[in-house]
C-alpha cells in the first residue's frame, strides 16, 4: 500500500518525524556482548598479543598485500584460500582483514559459521579503526540486534566511522541527532551528516536531506533544494522519495521546480573525501547566522561574507585569526575541524 504524505511548505512536524523514523536493515548479526573492543579482543581465539600489534606496523605493506590477495581470491570464489590470507593479516593487526574474517565467520563463508568468533574479530577491526566494523558495531547497538540496545554506544561507534567518511554511518549518526537517540537532539548537526551521506549518493541520506531542506529542519527552508535531493534519492533507488517529491512539488512555484530539476540533473556522487564540503559549509553559515554573525545566504559557497563572518566569530571567542582577517572582502580564513567543533559545542551547550 502506498504511503500518504502531508504536502505543504513546512511539512507537519508529525509527518516529518515519520519520514525521519526510517527503519534500518542490513546490519550484520552480532551475538557477542560487544561490551568493549579491548575486552573482546583479549578473549578472541588466536588473537595476537599487544607486542604483535606493534610489530605489525613494521610490515604494513606485507599485510596490505595479504589482504588484497585475500580480496582477489574471495572474488574468484576461492573462499578457503581467502580466509587463510585474511587470518594471517588479521592476527598481525590488520583491521580490514579482521573485518573480512569476522564477516566470513558470521556468514559461514570459507569457515564454519561461528557468530561469537565473528563478533570478536569485528570488534577487533573496530578497535583498529576499520570504519566498516565501527559502523557494524554501532548499528548493532542502535537497533538492538542480538544485543541490548544502547544508543549512547551506538553514537560513539557511528561517529568514529562517520568521521572516516563512511556514508552508512553518516546517515545513521544523523538519525541519532535528528531523534535525540544517545545524544542531545541537534537538527542542524543532523542535517550536516545527512548531507555528507547524500553527497556520496547514499539513498537514505539523500532522502532525509531532501526532507530537512524542504521542511526547514536544522537548515533554512529551500523547497528547490529539497526537491533536488528527493530526486537524487529517487534516482538511486529510495522507495518513498518519488511520493514525497510529488507532495512538495504541488506547493512549489514554476521557478522553484525548474531550479530543483536543474540541481538534480547536475548531481554527481562525491568520490573523494572533503572536510569542508557543501553540507559542512552550509552548517557553518547557518550556525553563524543564528549566532548573529552575518554569513549571508546559506548556499554552501565560501564567499567574502561567509569568510568575514567566520573571522568575526573566531575573534569573538578569542581564537587566532590572521591580522588581515575581517579587514576587507577577501579574508584569509577557512572552515576547519576546530571551527566546526566550536560551533557544535556552542549549540550543545545551549540546547
Amino acid at each position: 500500500m502506498m504511503m500518504k504524505f502531508v504536502a505543504g511548505r513546512g511539512l507537519g512536524a508529525a509527518a516529518v518525524l515519520v519520514l525521519l523514523g526510517l527503519s534500518f536493515a542490513g546490519c550484520t548479526e552480532v551475538t557477542d556482548s560487544l561490551d568493549s573492543a579491548n575486552e573482546t579482543m583479549s578473549d578472541a581465539e588466536g588473537m595476537p598479543a599487544s607486542s604483535a600489534e606493534q610489530d605489525a606496523l613494521a610490515d604494513s605493506e606485507l599485510l596490505d598485500a595479504l589482504y588484497n590477495e585475500g580480496l582477489e581470491l574471495q572474488q574468484n570464489g576461492s573462499q578457503e584460500d581467502a580466509i587463510q590470507r585474511f587470518r594471517e593479516a588479521a592476527e598481525r593487526g590488520h583491521g580490514p582483514a579482521a573485518f573480512e574474517l569476522g564477516e566470513a565467520y558470521n556468514e559461514g563463508r570459507g569457515v564454519d559459521q561461528d557468530l561469537n568468533a565473528g563478533a570478536k574479530w569485528i570488534n577487533a577491526a573496530a578497535a583498529r579503526g576499520e570504519r566498516r566494523a565501527q559502523y557494524t558495531v554501532g548499528a548493532a547497538y542502535y537497533n538492538g540486534n542480538n544485543v541490548e540496545q544502547d544508543y549512547v554506544r551506538a553514537a560513539t561507534y557511528l561517529a568514529d566511522a562517520a568521521n572516516q567518511d563512511y556514508a552508512p554511518a553518516q546517515y545513521l549518526l544523523a538519525e541519532c541527532y535528528a531523534n535525540g537517540r544517545g545524544v542531545t537532539r541537534n537538527l542542524a548537526w543532523a542535517a550536516r551528516w545527512y548531507g555528507k551521506a547524500a553527497d556520496q549518493g547514499y539513498a537514505d541520506g539523500a532522502f532525509s536531506y531532501g526532507v530537512m531542506q524542504a521542511a526547514g529542519l536544522g537548515i533554512p527552508t529551500d523547497m528547490a533544494r529539497g526537491y533536488a535531493w528527493l530526486s537524487v534519492a529517487d534516482q538511486v533507488g529510495h522507495a518513498s522519495a518519488k511520493d514525497v517529491r510529488a507532495a512538495i512539488a504541488n506547493k512549489m512555484s514554476p521557478a522553484e521546480l525548474e531550479r530543483g530539476k536543474t540541481q538534480a540533473s547536475k548531481f554527481q556522487p562525491r568520490k573523494e573525501r572533503v572536510f569542508a564540503d557543501k553540507p559542512t559549509v552550509m552548517y557553518v553559515q547557518h550556525s553563524l547566522n543564528q549566532l548573529g554573525f552575518n554569513a549571508g545566504v546559506v548556499d554552501g559557497l565560501m564567499g567574502p561574507r561567509t569568510r568575514n563572518a567566520i573571522a568575526a566569530y573566531l575573534k569573538s571567542v578569542g581564537a587566532a585569526v590572521s591580522d588581515d582577517a575581517g579587514a576587507g572582502e577577501t579574508t584569509e580564513v577557512s572552515i576547519t575541524p576546530d571551527l566546526v567543533q566550536r560551533l557544535f559545542e556552542s549549540q550543545q551547550n545551549t540546547a
